[in-house]
Formats: structure tokens, C-alpha cells, sequence
């Protein structure tokens, strides 16, 4: 981050401002008056949660690039490949927050209306559910509750495994799994972590705090998701240098070879003429 500070200043901003751009479409105030609950918080999370879906893929994405020695950081992200990279992996994990989103939504309904049902004096439902006071205090929230979705589906790795390996959803979801159960204290982390961002913003207390952290953090997560799958499915190491290492052991194999050859032809040079077999 340090190396390619102003990319990340740059991507951080771009969560907290594509809500407010998509929170301001008209469509909203012509639509949403004649739709129900549902259609409000599936609006509600696509105007948060697209936008901090891509930041967190696009932090990512642009750990890698600034890490790599091969080009600019900026100039491996726009091309054709990686822009269609970017968007499968951030759309897959919109919608595994949307999933998670409604799956909550639908367990607090039907308890609130248990709980009236029974003569509980319980409230209705807010529209606006798991929505902070402001922009930055729900984008914190939301990234709380992506860390609980991702821990609770064993989906941690999915994201750099589509963008670095492109390759099929269930073997990444099948390896990320594998790496999650590899590496248990993951679970304690997210879960803490997830709970602590999910209702941080709830707290007056803290709502300043939140709306400081809302800025750094969705950054700052997908960096390390690159620093974790580069350590558990790279051993540390990127491309280039594991290139640059196998290109050094087949040398000195072939080298090696070479030399043992060179060595057996100029031992039988040597030989002495009688010991050649005569013509």
C-alpha cells in the first residue's frame, strides 16, 4: 500500500462515492414508494453493497499489480482481461452479501412476527435494515457483515482464486474451503472482527470512530485477502520469482549435465592409444 499510495487513496474513495451517486438516481423516489420491504432492502443493499463489493475486488486486484515488478500497477488492471476478472469477482461477491443480507432480513421477520403473533410488543421492521445514520457508517456495517458471510460460507479465498486463476467457481470455492479448514484461528478472526464492524456504526459512542474507519478498511481488507492467498496458495512467493527460481534449477541442471558429459569426453580423449580399439 505504501508502494502505490495514491492508487489506494484513490480506490478507497470510490466506495463511499459510488453510494451517494446511486442513492441520488430518481428512480428510487419513482419506484421505490410503490414497491414493499423487500424491493427496499434489495435497493438499499445494491446501492451500498455494489460499490463496496468492487473496492474490496479492486484492492485486490491492484495488491497484486503493485506487487508484481513486471509493469505499472495501473497498467495491469486496464485491459480487457482483467476488467471481466474484476467484474466476475466482484459480482459474485455482491451477491453472496445480498444473499446474506436477505437470509437476515427473512429470519428477523419471521421473529418479529412470532414474537407478535405470541403478544409480544415487538416493532415492525424497518425498511432501512442494518442501515447506519450515514454513508461511511453503513459501509462499515456492510463490510462486517460481507467477513461474517464469507467466514460462515467458507468463502474467504473465492474472490483471489477468480481473479488470479479464473478458474471454475466451485473448484475456488472448493480450495478456499480446504484452506479455511487448514487454517482454523481464521474462523475466531472474521467472526470477532465481522460482529465488531457489523455494529460498531449502532453505537453512538462510537459513530465517529466508525466513520473513520469505514475509509481505510474495505481497502485495506482486500489487500490482505491478496496477502493470504499469496501466502497459503503461493508460499509467498509471486510469479516471476517462482519463474525466476525454476529457470535457476533447470539451468543448473543442464549445466550439471553438461559438465558430467564434458568430463566423460575428455576422459576418453586422454586415454592412452593403446587401449583404443584399432581401426
Amino acid at each position: 500500500m505504501r508502494r502505490r499510495l495514491w492508487l489506494f487513496v484513490a480506490v478507497a474513495l470510490f466506495a463511499p462515492t459510488g453510494s451517494a451517486l446511486l442513492l441520488v438516481l430518481p428512480i428510487w423516489e419513482w419506484w421505490l414508494p410503490l414497491a414493499g420491504g423487500w424491493i427496499a432492502l434489495v435497493a438499499t443493499v445494491f446501492c451500498y453493497g455494489l460499490p463496496l463489493s468492487l473496492t474490496v475486488t479492486l484492492a485486490c486486484a491492484l495488491a497484486r499489480a503493485a506487487n508484481r515488478k513486471q509493469e505499472p500497477a495501473a497498467g495491469q488492471l486496464f485491459n480487457r482481461t482483467a476488467i471481466k476478472a474484476l467484474a466476475r469477482a466482484g459480482l459474485f461477491l455482491f451477491l453472496l452479501l445480498q444473499q446474506g443480507y436477505l437470509l437476515a432480513y427473512w429470519v428477523q421477520d419471521h421473529l418479529l412476527s412470532a414474537g407478535v403473533g405470541r403478544g409480544g410488543d415487538v416493532p415492525a421492521l424497518s425498511e432501512s435494515f442494518g442501515v447506519a445514520g450515514t454513508i461511511l457508517g453503513t459501509q462499515l456495517s456492510v463490510l462486517g457483515s460481507m467477513l461474517l458471510i464469507l467466514q460462515i460460507l467458507l468463502a474467504v479465498f473465492v474472490v483471489p482464486l477468480q481473479l488470479f486463476r479464473e478458474m471454475p467457481l466451485s473448484t475456488c470455492w472448493r480450495r478456499s474451503a480446504l484452506a479455511m479448514q487448514l487454517n482454523p484461528w481464521l474462523f475466531l478472526v472474521l467472526g470477532l472482527v465481522g460482529l465488531a464492524l457489523l455494529g460498531l456504526p449502532f453505537f453512538q459512542l462510537f459513530s465517529a470512530l466508525a466513520q473513520v474507519l469505514a475509509l481505510p478498511l474495505p481497502v485495506y481488507l482486500g489487500v490482505l485477502l491478496y496477502v493470504a492467498w499469496n501466502d497459503v496458495f503461493q508460499g509467498g512467493a509471486e510469479e516471476e520469482e517462482i519463474m525466476e527460481l525454476r529457470d535457476r534449477w533447470q539451468a543448473s541442471i543442464s549445466s550439471g549435465s553438461v559438465s558430467r558429459q564434458s568430463g566423460t569426453t575428455r576422459n576418453s580423449d586422454l586415454r592412452p592409444a593403446e587401449s583404443r580399439p584399432r581401426q
